[in-house]
């Protein structure tokens, strides 16, 4: 007798959280399952959520960084699937029928992302649900477009054929003549749709469940496979990890749907090992014929090649205007390169900035080195990214161009894109960068080898007409909307915990107010809640402690610790980035899939990380009220002839409301700011910002800027909020010199200080101040790169990278004492953004 452990076999039919998006249904993570399925002796596994190819690149992320790490096998292997909902005509269902796809390399992968984008762009709502049918003639025209890429089964007791041999079984207990001929002919025609156009790829799975129904396939299904000369294969259909999970699994789908059958339906959906699988399959399979079964998936197994997704960044293209090459007489080598580049991109971008030096009356050395400098920078770093990067900038202008077009007034620049001079020069920002003494590296640096961010702001009530505008141009799939997923945090999990949790004591569950209860014991730091296992166990390196309390309190009710922990982090939704949008050269299907957000919007499947590790290119497209507010204003001003109604919206933005045509000196202004007699300013247009804009009474843009950045910021528990500070020595900035001095700091270290200090008021609240400190060779010494990731841990709130970035900070400064105040002072507070 063989030991059944030692035989290979491939799983080629498992679901994780993005199988959740329209209804809950795995409690399973892809790092988890790969390392149950390892564990458990089995050769690999494929991802075949329900309709979706969403979670292929975190499933294919976490096999390399396993493999890496030397947990998992070299020879392990993640293979990429869906389940899709096959029918006959999505205008006339009978039913959603489950079918199995796997991918057998890149092209197939590619097949798989086609074919989900056309079921979810036609996809419909029905019974309060999203319906993502594949009709077969669409899974046709898929197979004969890219031949040879593609395996199938028949999938689950949900799959059409399941339910003809269900029905054939019936039919023969009953002994219907009519019934027998009539699911004899519908399992023959279904088998031989699939033999032409699968081939030897198309395998019939079982499930290793014990369900009176499975059963009855398992046993039925034998005798047709012998007819038709197909293999079997098992199919462990796993929504979560092991037997030992159900409860947990259970406990999930109760709390979202009330009461569902999830017993017997979900009994067996579990990675099994080859004892736990043939045990269950033993009555009606011999030892010999499991091995044979193991055998055929590792056929499969051997059909897939592997899949390599990720690409550089595709940056969408424009056409543009075709400037005639000359040699440029300065002595600037990269405006000489780009003047006479054979890349018509390249060309367009120079021009462009040449003439806007020439048009605003700045051709001067000075502004002309700065062009240089830029330049080089934009060439580097396309060079590290293998692109043309000036075609990037060539298109943002070609869309702020069309914001105008489209009705919109567009925001003079948000963020770090304000400091480049060409963005200021193509029109894609509106302040002048020298002028402001903006650093061209805060925006792009040849460290960063990253494409540029660039945030613009239009009208909410013509963001639709320019997408519809932009489709016009290229194409309705071209422009999708960059999908978000929701996921269970730790509050909402304790609360779905205890709305499925079922004992003899609870069998409706645990009370809301418990789980407000449990909720409200939760620390929360920095706008973060504490995660539940620092909470339980403590954590020595964050000076955590257990919560006794919290404890206790779960001690009460057996298991649903563990049901928190387990669900926490799930995803559970989707949803759609607030401006994000990805713009196509060709089509989507090359590097994403398409799906709809809940309201219908055309959104990618994968969420911007994964967008852009497959080559996707992202713009911000953000609407902001106050541009509709111009807009309308500016409006009934032509009306009225107070303004030339003759004039364009952009002409008269440009003549009557650009930065460079406001009087910035004008008390009268900052008066009415202060005393909130304003009626809209943005980012101080709602409660919090009126009343920071009281207290601060700014007098100038920087003074505007640190209120800005103070109003969001919350400060640490027990500690002068950052805001109080400000103002504070403000008041009278002596107390500042008295603080440093106290804390031990030197004349001189306080010399260096006070231009990061002074202007702030003690309070450097901006990310460029964070930034400059950590540049500065007299504090810390950071290079570029190093100082811009300073940057995102801090901004991003990457608690976990925080302190190994304080000690390096604070041990490369000169002396630890002007590290650890630096720190607390600029660094520590901006990890408090609301």
């Amino acid at each position: 007798m063989e030991d059944l452990k030692m035989i290979n076999r491939f799983v080629t039919h498992s679901h994780s959280m993005y199988s959740n998006f329209r209804i809950i249904d795995s409690i399973n993570k892809p790092k988890d399952m790969i390392i149950t399925v390892n564990k458990l002796g089995l050769s690999g596994v494929v991802l075949t959520d329900h309709e979706t190819v969403a979670g292929h690149v975190d499933w294919l992320k976490q096999e390399k960084e396993l493999k890496e790490k030397g947990i998992i096998p070299q020879e392990f292997k993640c293979g990429c699937g869906n389940e899709i909902y096959l029918v006959d005509d999505r205008n006339n269902i009978e039913k959603y029928w489950h079918y199995i796809l796997i991918a057998k390399n890149n092209m197939g992968h590619r097949a798989l992302r086609e074919l989900s984008s056309i079921a979810w762009y036609n996809g419909f709502s029905s019974r309060g649900m999203m319906r993502v049918p594949t009709e077969k003639r669409e899974l046709e025209e898929i197979v004969e477009k890219y031949p040879d890429c593609l395996i199938a089964t028949n999938a689950c007791l949900g799959g059409q054929l399941d339910h003809f041999v269900l029905e054939l079984v019936k039919a023969e207990r009953n002994e219907n003549e009519e019934e027998i001929y009539k699911w004899k002919s519908e399992i023959d025609n279904f088998i031989k749709w699939n033999l032409n156009l699968f081939g030897e790829d198309f395998y019939l799975e079982i499930a290793a469940g014990r369900s009176r129904e499975q059963i009855n396939f398992n046993e039925r299904i034998k005798s047709i496979a012998k007819a038709y000369n197909i293999k079997i294969i098992i199919g462990d259909d796993a929504h979560y990890l092991t037997a030992k999970e159900r409860p947990i699994h259970k406990a999930y789908l109760n709390s979202k749907e009330g009461e569902r059958e999830v017993d017997e339906f979900y009994q067996y959906a579990h990675f099994m090992d080859n004892n736990e699988a043939y045990g269950n399959l033993e009555d009606l399979y011999s030892e010999d014929e499991f091995i044979e079964i193991c055998n055929n998936s590792m056929e499969i197994f051997d059909k897939i090649e592997g899949y390599d997704l990720s690409h550089s960044p595709i940056i969408p293209r424009t056409n543009v205007k075709d400037y005639p090459k000359f040699e440029f007489n300065e002595d600037f080598e990269t405006i000489k390169y780009l003047t006479n580049s054979d890349n018509i991109q390249e060309r367009y971008w120079i021009n462009e900035c040449l003439n806007g030096l020439k048009n605003k009356k700045l051709w001067n050395q000075k502004y002309l080195a700065r062009i240089e400098t830029e330049a080089n920078i934009i060439k580097t770093v396309g060079g590290k990214l293998n692109n043309c990067l000036f075609e990037y900038f060539n298109t943002f202008q070609s869309y702020i161009d069309l914001f105008w077009e489209c009705g919109s007034v567009t925001g003079p620049g948000r963020g770090s894109s304000v400091c480049f001079l060409s963005n200021y020069l193509l029109g894609i920002t509106q302040l002048d960068p020298l002028e402001w003494n903006l650093p061209e590296w805060r925006f792009l640096n040849a460290e960063r080898t990253e494409l540029p961010d660039i945030d613009c702001d239009l009208a909410p009530s013509k963001r639709k007409h320019v997408f519809e505008k932009i489709r016009e141009q290229r194409g309705e799939l071209n422009l999708l909307q960059v999908c978000t997923y929701g996921t269970e945090g730790t509050r909402s999990a304790i609360a779905a915990a205890c709305r499925g949790y079922r004992s003899s004591e609870c069998p409706d569950g645990i009370d809301s107010d418990v789980a407000l209860y449990l909720s409200s014991l939760i620390p929360q730091e920095r706008g973060f809640l504490r995660d539940i296992d620092d909470c339980v166990y403590g954590n020595e390196e964050k000076g955590y402690k257990p919560i006794q309390a919290l404890i206790d309190e779960f001690n009460k009710y057996p298991g649903l610790l563990e049901i928190v922990q387990s669900i926490k982090g799930i995803i559970n939704k989707r949803g759609q980035h607030a401006s994000g949008v990805i713009i196509y050269n060709n089509n989507p299907f090359e590097t994403n899939a398409i799906m709809r957000s809940p309201n219908g919007d055309l959104t990618t499947q994968y969420d911007l990380g994964d967008s852009e590790y497959l080559g996707d290119v992202k713009f911000d497209m953000l609407v902001t009220e106050i541009c509709d507010k111009i807009g309308i204003c500016i409006k009934l001003l032509q009306r009225d002839e107070l303004i030339d109604p003759k004039m364009s919206l952009r002409e008269v933005y440009d003549t009557y409301l650009h930065p460079s045509k406001i009087d910035i000196n004008d008390n009268r202004l900052w008066d009415a700011l202060g005393e909130g007699k304003v009626l809209d300013v943005f980012q101080f247009s709602d409660g919090v910002g009126l009343a920071t804009a009281k207290r601060i009474k700014p007098r100038n843009p920087n003074e505007m800027i640190s209120a800005n950045a103070l109003m969001r910021l919350s400060g640490e528990a027990g500690k002068e909020r950052p805001i109080d500070r400000y103002c504070r020595l403000r008041a009278n900035m002596n107390l500042w010199y008295q603080e440093v001095h106290d804390v031990g700091l030197t004349e001189k270290e306080i010399k260096n200080l006070e231009q990061y200090y002074l202007p702030n008021f003690g309070t450097p609240t901006a990310q460029e101040d964070l930034m400059m400190v950590c540049l500065d060779e007299n504090i810390a010494h950071f290079t570029l790169s190093e100082a811009n990731y300073a940057r995102k841990v801090v901004a991003k709130k990457k608690i976990k990278e925080v302190p190994a970035l304080k000690e390096k900070f604070v041990s490369q400064c000169p002396r630890r004492v002007l590290g650890e105040y630096v720190w607390e002072t600029v660094m520590n507070p901006q990890m408090s953004y609301a």
